[in-house]
């Protein structure tokens, strides 16, 4: 997506140099996107995908801050998370949805009712991982209540069990909506038993002792419609944190 310079448009400068009527020219450009009818009758729709480079990474940059009130959903790549290896490298906190709402709803009165439920765990475990972050880094993870070690560990396991894809995997390449909610059932139940542990008074470092490579992966040992295994390897994580004391 490019606007021309004022010298070119013959329009004033406005802020950071673009044309005054940036903001009208953004949303005209996405306002093309929606339900149609063709000169034969026929109904679809038109999808629009932008893609903004704002510069340094300056997400307050004219281009960038006039796209997000107008797009209706935000895919943020984080250079942290490329740097770390982590790809997809879309960040869980940027990003956003205004249809979350709605697709939660469509999916919970036809083929999935936990989603909502399921959606409101997931971003929970993320969104206290994330604040507890600072901390970890300040402090270190040992100076953190058994409960708080165990959301920056429900976290990770979030981040490597669900969120992590290889495009260079057969079976990880692209994962069904049946398996991508296999995969978050597991992290929440398994971080559900670790929080039942540290609150039964197994010290936080045994819990984090334990081989989670069952949930982790998951991911690539069930192919793109195997739900079926990713629930298996689930219930042998739930069996090896059930022998923890």
């Amino acid at each position: 997506m490019s606007y021309g310079r004022p010298a070119r448009t013959g329009t004033l400068p406005a802020e950071e140099g673009y044309p005054a009527g940036l903001a009208s020219a953004i949303a005209a450009f996405y306002e093309r996107a929606g339900a149609v009818t063709a000169l034969g009758g026929r109904t679809g729709s038109v999808t629009v995908i932008g893609a903004v480079s704002p510069p340094g990474g300056d997400m307050a940059e004219p281009v960038t801050a006039h796209t997000q009130r107008f797009v209706r959903c935000l895919w943020t790549l984080d250079r942290e998370l490329a740097y770390a290896r982590h790809y997809p490298a879309v960040s869980w906190a940027e990003s956003f949805s205004r249809d979350a709402e709605a697709l939660d709803a469509h999916h919970a009165a036809t083929d999935d009712p936990e989603r909502p439920a399921r959606r409101a765990r997931v971003a929970g475990l993320l969104a206290e991982a994330d604040r507890l972050a600072d901390l970890v880094d300040l402090l270190g993870i040992t100076a953190l209540p058994a409960r708080e070690r165990v959301s920056v560990l429900g976290g990770r396991l979030v981040r490597e069990g669900v969120l992590q894809q290889s495009a260079l995997s057969d079976r990880d390449a692209y994962s069904a909506p049946e398996k991508t909610a296999a995969l978050a059932d597991a992290v929440v139940a398994v971080v559900a038993r670790c929080h039942e542990l540290a609150q039964a008074g197994v010290p936080a470092a045994r819990v984090e002792e334990v081989d989670f490579s069952p949930v982790l992966r998951a991911r690539e040992e069930a192919g793109p419609h195997d739900a079926a295994t990713v629930e298996a390897l689930r219930e042998t994580m739930l069996a090896r944190l059930g022998e923890v004391s």
